[in-house]
């Protein structure tokens, strides 16, 4: 771009200085023919740029540009012989002399280019429209031509019997009119020959050199023409334009007319076109009339007609223009709403898919970066089921507002769907771009959205894939993305991420795991061990929690941390939560039968399969079916569950209550519960989580949250267990703080039914045990 805007100012300097120069020394016959021969420099560098031109422009164009820069050596020789004219005594030009020669193959080369253009753009066109609009143009052109320049040329040749310098002179014309028929031909059909720049400078160079051959003549004819005058500026300037569109035709970004030219400018040009052959008709029609010797009705009458004639196809045009700019309209408005959603206003995901492709592509053309960041709303869907999708509605309508005003415009935003947005940094120069746009993201966040008179405090969750690094396709490049902030939603400490290939590795692990889990009950993979649960104030045992176990024939032992999330997912923790509680059940009946007294049994319970209709029903029909005592048997939810639909929890939990099951929170601390989902869903144990138990020997700050986590157990009339006892000064500290019950590997490690049978025959093996 910068060598573009230096030719440009040199070039008007160039043409200033000239002009200038040109009027100072206006008489002096010898200083101008010096400055004539300035020319040559600026000649020699716009040849040199139109071979450049040539050599980089695509093959398609190539011939176009091999014509133009001939037309600039022609012009370039015809300089160098009149400067060896000026240098060497022993060369005399005659006249017609081989510059002369040179001038009119400028012309012809130009005119060949044109023909190129003219066959490569119009061969697959209905010509017929096109050929006569530019003939009733070309009509007008050609009698003024002839009137002031061709006949009065061929006149003198009468006179003077010289005919060589008058065909050489006619030849001028005559290619210049040939010129402007084909550039015509263009203009009607409405064919660019480059980009808006290329065809406007390409445009003013034929017209500058039609001007300068037409205005010379006719000065000559007159006898008024003198060296130096004005008119020689124009040549010059002719093929500095052309070298300036040949500069503009390798900009690598197409640019279209719409973004570039106001819709008022394109009808203005669009009426020109249409009525250039009728007003040249008229022209004509009139230069006919002045050459009547005779004027009667008849001429009149036939002059009307043509004008009524006119002036019908004009309200034709109109009311097409009506018709076309309605039609024109309603597809902006379709369009509008194919690519845009209906309820943000951003671009939808079929047009960011799109131009994501584009964009994709052009960086791999140009070595470029992209940045795509992919995020969506944490808990939207907790919005939607507890206040309504109007409200959730309103709440994606003021996140896509402030996004709008916080990203800039540079970027392309759009909604993906549902509470899912995503952003395209195109180009990215560098990560800290990303960076940027992730802070701007997350600037939105940092103010409560007020909706129906509630503020609500939202966050998002992002991830982040550069191009080529994360992937080398558009699907590529979101799937990346799209894993990324799965990644950040499940952490809780960073909630934006960049990809990074052990996403994909995991998320290939899951998928395997999902379908390995399908069966793995039937398989018999699936197991359940058991960990003692002590009462530490009378240093019984009072029961046991049931904890599923996956052993799989290949992958070996997999982590319920693992899987369950999977099976979360997946659907699968119904069938596989209500098989873990009727085999819990089947062993603690069996327990009691073999003698071991009636332990408690705690299971734990997903929060997906409160959302089992029939979940309640289920877990009293397997109480009924394996006979286990409803008061033997704790139920465990976690603290998240709180954050779920409260109303219909706590009526599953009531229920389950008044049938005699307990109720325990598991991992209370860590959650969402507060003393409010105490008071709703009326727990019988808290059950402290192993994070708060860990140093609370060595850690003051920890012992004080457990002694008041009891206090709060206490005064609600709950009892408290502590999970994660693994040492004896733990426990006594529990015991002194007043904890009820205790489980973790200071007792025993979760084991197999064997073991804990094992365990319960051998009861003074276990510590702390009476």
């Amino acid at each position: 771009m910068t060598y573009k805007k230096t030719f440009y100012g040199i070039s008007a300097g160039y043409l200033v200085l000239f002009f200038f120069l040109s009027r100072l020394y206006q008489g002096n016959e010898t200083a101008l023919k010096w400055i004539g021969h300035l020319n040559i420099v600026p000649m020699l560098i716009c040849t040199l740029l139109l071979i450049g031109v040539w050599r980089r422009s695509a093959p398609e164009n190539r011939l176009f540009w091999l014509f133009n820069a001939s037309s600039g050596f022609f012009y370039l020789l015809s300089l160098l012989l009149l400067l060896a004219d000026t240098l060497f005594d022993s060369v005399s030009l005659p006249s017609p002399s081989l510059a002369d020669l040179f001038w009119l193959a400028e012309g012809g080369a130009l005119f060949f280019a044109l023909l190129v253009v003219v066959y490569q753009r119009l061969k697959s066109l209905r010509l017929m429209q096109y050929l006569l609009d530019a003939s009733i143009f070309m009509s007008t052109t050609v009698v003024f031509s002839w009137s002031l320049i061709i006949e009065p040329m061929f006149k003198s040749s009468l006179q003077d019997s010289l005919w060589l310098p008058v065909l050489v002179n006619l030849s001028y014309p005559i290619i210049d009119l040939g010129n402007l028929f084909l550039l015509s031909l263009l203009l009607f059909a409405n064919q660019s020959i480059g980009g808006r720049r290329t065809d406007t400078a390409f445009l003013a160079s034929v017209l500058l050199l039609t001007i300068g051959d037409s205005v010379y003549l006719y000065m000559q004819l007159n006898g008024t023409y003198l060296l130096g005058s004005p008119i020689d500026a124009t040549w010059t300037a002719s093929v500095l334009l052309l070298a300036a569109s040949g500069l503009e035709s390798l900009r690598k970004e197409t640019e279209r007319r719409t973004n570039r030219v106001s819709g008022a400018l394109a009808v203005r040009l669009r009426w020109i076109r249409r009525l250039l052959p009728y007003v040249s008709l008229v022209a004509l029609f009139a230069i006919i009339l002045e050459e009547l010797s005779e004027f009667n009705v008849m001429v009149l009458g036939s002059a009307l007609a043509v004008l009524l004639i006119i002036a019908r196809l004009i309200l034709t045009f109109i009311e097409n223009d009506y018709l076309l700019n309605r039609l024109s309209h309603t597809a902006e408005v379709k369009e509008h709403e194919a690519n845009h959603d209906s309820l943000t206003g951003l671009p939808n995901r079929r047009k960011f898919d799109a131009k994501l492709r584009e964009a994709v592509e052009q960086a791999g053309e140009e070595r470029k970066q992209l940045a795509l960041l992919f995020f969506d709303l944490d808990r939207f869907k907790h919005i939607n089921d507890s206040m309504g999708h109007t409200a959730g509605d309103r709440l994606l309508q003021i996140v896509a507002e402030r996004l709008r005003e916080y990203i800039p415009v540079s970027r392309l935003l759009a909604r993906q769907g549902g509470d899912e947005f995503i952003v395209l940094v195109d180009p990215l120069e560098g990560e800290i771009e990303a960076y940027r746009t992730i802070a701007a993201i997350e600037e939105v966040f940092k103010k409560p959205a007020l909706v129906g008179g509630t503020a609500l405090y939202v966050t998002a969750s992002i991830g982040v894939a550069l191009y080529p690094r994360d992937g080398l396709t558009a699907d590529e490049l979101m799937r990346s993305a799209d894993m990324a902030m799965h990644e950040a939603k499940k952490n809780r400490h960073q909630k934006s991420l960049f990809f990074e290939p052990s996403f994909g590795e995991r998320l290939a692990y899951k998928v395997e795991l999902e379908h390995e889990m399908r069966g793995a009950i039937e398989r018999g993979e699936i197991s359940l061990h058991y960990q003692l649960q002590k009462n530490i104030q009378t240093c019984t045992v009072v029961g046991v929690e049931a904890l599923i176990r996956w052993n799989h024939p290949v992958l070996g032992l997999i982590s319920p941390a693992e899987f369950i999330p999977v099976a979360e997912e997946t659907g699968m923790i119904i069938p596989i939560g209500e098989w873990v509680f009727k085999t819990a059940c089947l062993q603690q009946i069996s327990w009691e039968q073999s003698g071991f007294g009636s332990l408690r049994m705690s299971v734990n319970v997903s929060p997906y399969q409160f959302q089992d209709e029939l979940f309640v029903e289920k877990i009293l029909h397997t109480l009924r079916e394996t006979g286990v005592d409803p008061y033997q048997v704790t139920i465990e939810v976690t603290e998240s569950l709180a954050i779920r639909d409260v109303e219909k929890v706590s009526m599953q939990l009531r229920l389950l209550r008044e049938s005699g099951i307990r109720i325990a929170i598991d991992d209370f601390g860590t959650g969402y519960a507060s003393l409010k989902y105490l008071r709703t869903f009326e727990p019988h144990l808290l059950k402290i989580d192993r994070f708060f138990v860990d140093g609370i020997d060595r850690e003051e700050e920890r012992g004080n949250m457990v002694r008041a986590i009891i206090a709060i157990g206490r005064s609600l009339n709950m009892e408290v267990l502590a999970e994660g006892v693994e040492t004896e000064e733990q426990l006594q500290f529990l015991r002194t703080a007043g904890c009820d019950e205790v489980q973790g590997y200071y007792l025993s490690r979760p084991l197999p039914a064997e073991g804990v049978e094992k365990l319960l025959n051998d009861r003074t093996a276990m510590p702390g045990t009476a």
